[in-house]
């Protein structure tokens, strides 16, 4: 009799410890299967917290003046790069480069921002994941990408505005740099070369990489030897540039790319813009954020180094290069 019972009970705690795993594992699916999934907020979702006059939503439009004036969600604050770009005087001629500590303070309290604000960005394109990362680095981890940029709350047809709003109260916000490894520079990029330390992401066009194009602001054409090709728009569809691709499929696009979980990875672009948006899309599928590194220099401050080597020609597998 009593080994039935011990039979049963251990079958009941089986069962229990069965249901905990399959709660645990939805709780890490996340909105489209991310085990983060609450870092991308919907236009569905925004327009909620809109309607409802939700006093700590502070939205902003990560544009520039064209995009920003076609039309913007309704409240939302412009914040174009130069707002949240350093002088170029303090770092070394290398334009781009994050504001500092105070200087992102003053920005943030004059966007109404407290520590408890629910603080969503969106854009047209990729700029988005830069002020997502900027918070990132200064202490508030909270901060919300609009899913699908302003192409998705124009396609939901919610209304747009063309006068920015009043002037917001002022908020308390105080920035900190809370991840001082998410944003690294030169000579930890120079150490890469032994592949033991991280792997590398070039997450500029195809021509930049191959040494075929020079954007405005780069001073050499190439790629850092040792950087692998990961164009910044293959997490995205191709229909909607601010728009993520599923979990499964970016898990997939990783897998074709060679990313070993295990290794620290590094990010970087023409300015260190884009390449958030490979850095995001690794933060969305859960990797620490201990391992995630964003050159915020990039290309800019490798090329205007003429010690540092660089390759040119394009050797790139299209299959792979693509991801897709």
């Amino acid at each position: 009799m009593a080994g039935k019972h011990l039979v049963r009970l251990l079958s009941v705690l089986a069962l229990i410890i069965s249901l905990a795993g399959t709660s645990w594992a939805k709780q890490q699916q996340g909105y489209k299967g991310y085990a983060r999934g609450s870092a991308l907020i919907t236009a569905k979702e925004l327009k909620q917290l809109i309607d409802a006059k939700d006093k700590k939503l502070v939205i902003i439009a990560a544009e520039n003046d064209v995009e920003y004036r076609l039309g913007h969600i309704p409240g939302s604050f412009q914040v174009d790069r130069p707002a949240y770009e350093a002088p170029a005087a303090t770092q070394n001629g290398v334009t781009g480069n994050l504001i500092d500590a105070a200087g992102f303070t003053k920005l943030a309290q004059e966007l109404g921002i407290n520590k408890d604000s629910k603080v969503v960005v969106y854009d047209t394109k990729y700029d988005a994941t830069r002020l997502w990362w900027a918070f990132l680095y200064y202490g508030k981890g909270d901060v919300r990408v609009l899913d699908g940029g302003i192409k998705a709350w124009k396609d939901a047809g919610y209304d747009t505005a063309i006068l920015a709003p009043d002037a917001a109260r002022a908020g308390a916000f105080v920035a900190k740099v809370a991840l001082p490894r998410s944003r690294v520079e030169t000579p930890e990029i120079l150490a890469l070369k032994d592949p033991a330390k991280g792997q590398l992401w070039d997450n500029r066009d195809r021509k930049e990489y191959c040494g075929e194009e020079l954007k405005k602001g780069a001073y050499r054409k190439g790629r850092i030897p040792w950087g692998k090709h990961s164009d910044w728009a293959i997490f995205k569809k191709k229909e909607n540039a601010g728009e993520w691709l599923t979990a499964a499929e970016a898990q997939a696009i990783l897998k074709k790319l060679g990313v070993d979980g295990k290794k620290d990875q590094y990010f970087f672009c023409q300015s260190g813009v884009r390449s958030t948006q490979a850095m995001f899309t690794f933060y969305l599928l859960g990797y620490p954020l201990n391992k995630l590194h964003n050159y915020d220099s990039s290309w800019i401050g490798w090329s205007k180094d003429a010690s540092l080597p660089i390759e040119t020609g394009c050797d790139l597998n299209p299959a792979v290069a693509t991801a897709r």
